[in-house]
């Protein structure tokens, strides 16, 4: 894989990122660890990275033991209200989780403008999910590593979260329109007329543009130590699926490399059960059929379930023991959350990076039993993969990385506690 050194498009923002992120939790267990580069190879041999849909922290780990979370919410007039639970099954529709919708539910860090988004329904954005309505998420959240301070990259919509969990930045701030059918349009660089266009930002002057969904940036495969393989698994069929390494300019657009590292979902459960994991595995829920993403209005139920299939396949196979997993959600999904982010603001006042919580859990034989605190984002994960395996940053190759200045999420494991036995749960029988 060749790599992707500096004809970017973005400058990376002048702030200090670290020292922001304290202020991004308001209590004080939330800690920032400053980094030290990438660690020393560790026992982790496969690192899997499972990404969902539409979901903030709040709205799935509310009462939490041990995490960061409220029952309580305030209303753009002030009002003070109990959080509704929400339905076992379906919304009445989705949510705005667009960029305009952020600056609205943020309101200048207010933290109170969610009850202006759905005017049918006002109150529908504070709704959590209980434990008995995602019992799955709650015990691997009971039994591995729950994130509880980490942070979208950029506050909007889906396909730059997706985006920066592969490249550990966010080049855009919206998400691209086509017709190929794949969700959030992550196959960008399969459209050589260049139309497939996605609004861009720079993080210098806030000043916006367009510019083709296709991105000639660093991505985490690029550093793979020698011999390790990569895959990455999306909705769609053949080596066409929708997946966030679709938007990377010489690996969405270069078709042998779609053959040899792109593969649908059936692919996905054919590997794993065979034993035949790539070493980092990518697997883009953004396009899934039939609720499996969790994107509104569909309830989680489904979508757990999908998730719960996956692991417990990994967890039953020959590789287990050398396996860090990490399930995320690609943004909040117009859901209210609680703790303010800290933003970076450039020259004119505007902001970008960061947005709201989301749920992360590191689930791997290593992982501590505990909600950690850590202040981290999406960012983070390729940050994680570089520790993991001993990589360099992606900074080295492009100063708008992220991977250096986020969080970092080893804060997770613990390498000298004799392995976790693997935790096979049941799935559900969705309402």
């Amino acid at each position: 894989m060749r790599l992707y050194l500096a004809s970017l498009l973005l400058v990376a923002c002048g702030t200090d990122h670290q020292a922001l992120l304290v202020d991004a939790a308001p209590t004080d267990d939330a800690v920032v660890v400053a980094d030290t580069g990438p660690a020393l190879p560790t026992p982790i041999k496969y690192v899997v990275v499972i990404v969902k849909e539409n979901h903030s922290f709040d709205n799935y780990f509310t009462n939490f033991p041990g995490a960061e979370s409220t029952t309580k919410a305030k209303l753009h007039d002030g009002t003070i209200i109990t959080r509704p639970k929400a339905p076992d099954g379906a919304l009445a529709g989705d949510i705005s989780h667009s960029r305009s919708a952020f600056l609205t539910d943020y309101d200048g860090g207010k933290m109170d403008g969610f009850d202006k988004i759905v005017a049918s329904e006002p109150r529908r954005p504070f709704m959590y999910y209980t434990e008995a309505q995602i019992p799955n998420y709650w015990a691997y959240a009971r039994n591995f590593a729950l994130f509880d301070h980490f942070f979208s990259t950029l506050g909007g919509p889906s396909s730059p979260g997706h985006f920066a969990i592969i490249s550990s930045q966010t080049p855009h701030y919206a998400n691209s329109s086509c017709n190929d059918g794949t969700d959030d349009c992550l196959s960008g660089c399969r459209d050589t007329t260049g139309t497939t266009v996605v609004p861009t930002y720079n993080p210098d002057t806030c000043s916006t543009s367009t510019h083709a969904a296709c991105f000639e940036v660093p991505s985490v495969v690029d550093m793979l130590p020698e011999g390790m393989t990569w895959r990455t698994y999306g909705g769609g069929s053949g080596h066409n699926v929708g997946t966030a390494f679709g938007l990377v300019k010489g690996i969405g657009e270069d078709g042998p490399v779609r053959d040899e590292h792109f593969f649908p979902y059936s692919q996905l459960y054919t590997d794993i059960d065979s034993g035949n994991m790539a070493n980092f595995t990518h697997i883009d829920v953004a396009s899934a059929p039939n609720g499996a993403s969790e994107h509104p209005p569909n309830a989680p139920c489904t979508g757990e379930n999908f998730t719960v299939n996956i692991i417990n396949k990994i967890m039953a196979g020959p590789h287990w023991n050398e396996t860090a997993i990490i399930v995320t959600w690609d943004d909040y999904g117009g859901w209210y959350d609680h703790v303010k982010p800290a933003v970076e603001k450039c020259p004119n006042g505007q902001y970008f990076n960061v947005g709201f919580r989301l749920p992360a859990l590191v689930i791997s034989p290593y992982a501590k039993n505990e909600v950690i605190h850590t202040v981290t984002e999406q960012a983070s994960i390729p940050k994680l993969v570089e520790d993991l395996f001993g990589m360099p940053r992606m900074r080295v190759l492009d100063p708008h990385a992220r991977d250096e200045k986020a969080g970092s999420m080893m804060d997770a494991f613990d390498f000298t506690q004799p392995p976790r036995p693997p935790l096979i749960l049941q799935q559900r029988t969705c309402p």
